[in-house]
């Protein structure tokens, strides 16, 4: 029942990202009161590593992640069709985690202690996720989202550098590592079944029309 309702929950979080930022605009004090950005290991805002990737600064900011959340969860539905809420809140976790773990990581001294915002997080995760199927897998589905991956988002690997001080690239590499280790973990788990194109001789059936010959008729 859950996997029927998959893409009514990708269409909610979609909506619910929306309405968050169109919330926080109309609320100055949103993002002090509620600690919602990921605040690398300060465990006194610990409520934000989970929470921290559903807020959004700009409206730019959050259509480029949703738009980009959308493309790759169809694809990512089209090898797993029953695997996207597991999949999005396994690396959820993980990815929050790793990023509250390492986000100060290439900072200076000055910056030390800076907030993470954003669904990038996701959007690299499923990125990370798809590509290392294709390149496990090599079947013509998975190749073939794997290139597709690449022609729409040919810049996908330079949010992983520190070009931008105000791109958390900590969250693109910790969302691309965490996808990389979940299709390493679990892709091959998640597949589904396929059905054999042939089974072998051994497992035939016998052939009831054949001649029945008698093994001592030439004694």
């Amino acid at each position: 029942m859950l996997n029927q309702r998959t893409p009514s929950i990708i269409a909610i979080l979609l909506v619910f990202l929306s309405l968050l930022l169109v919330y926080r605009c109309g609320t100055p004090t949103f993002m002090g009161s509620f600690s919602w950005a990921i605040v690398p290991l300060n465990i006194y805002q610990w409520k934000g590593i989970w929470l921290g990737a559903f807020v959004h600064g700009s409206w730019d900011h959050l259509w480029g992640n949703l738009i980009a959340l959308a493309i790759f969860s169809a694809l990512f539905l089209i090898q797993f069709p029953t695997q996207w809420v597991r999949f999005w809140l396994l690396q959820h976790l993980i990815a929050s985690a790793l990023l509250w773990c390492l986000g100060d990581v290439g900072m200076d001294a000055s910056r030390i202690g800076s907030s993470h915002i954003g669904a990038s997080i996701w959007v690299y995760a499923f990125g990370g996720f798809i590509l290392t199927v294709g390149v496990m897998q090599r079947t013509k589905q998975s190749m073939a989202i794997f290139f597709l991956v690449l022609l729409i988002y040919g810049g996908f690997f330079w949010g992983l550098l520190p070009v931008d001080p105000k791109v958390s690239w900590q969250g693109h590499v910790s969302g691309l590592v965490t996808g990389v280790l979940i299709a390493l973990w679990k892709a091959n788990q998640w597949l589904p079944p396929q059905e054999l194109l042939s089974e072998s001789d051994a497992d035939e059936e016998p052939n009831e029309d054949a001649e029945w010959e008698d093994p001592y008729e030439n004694l």
